[in-house]
């Protein structure tokens, strides 16, 4: 229902408006995107051993 009221809204609005919508939603999905590659390039905190990290640090 909620979804369908918002469609109706998008579809009154003028097109250089809509134009607007289009760019600024593909420009925080590409945003979106870029956040999850960096999260999985990244890697998890799983797999962070603090403690031999730690001993890394002060053995140097």
């Amino acid at each position: 229902m909620a979804l369908k009221r918002i469609l109706e809204e998008v579809r009154r609005l003028p097109a250089v408006d809509r134009e607007k919508l289009i760019r600024e939603l593909e420009r925080l999905k590409a945003r979106d995107e870029a956040r999850e590659d960096f999260e999985k390039a990244a890697g998890s905190w799983g797999d962070f051993d603090a403690e031999a990290f730690v001993d890394e640090i002060y053995a140097r």
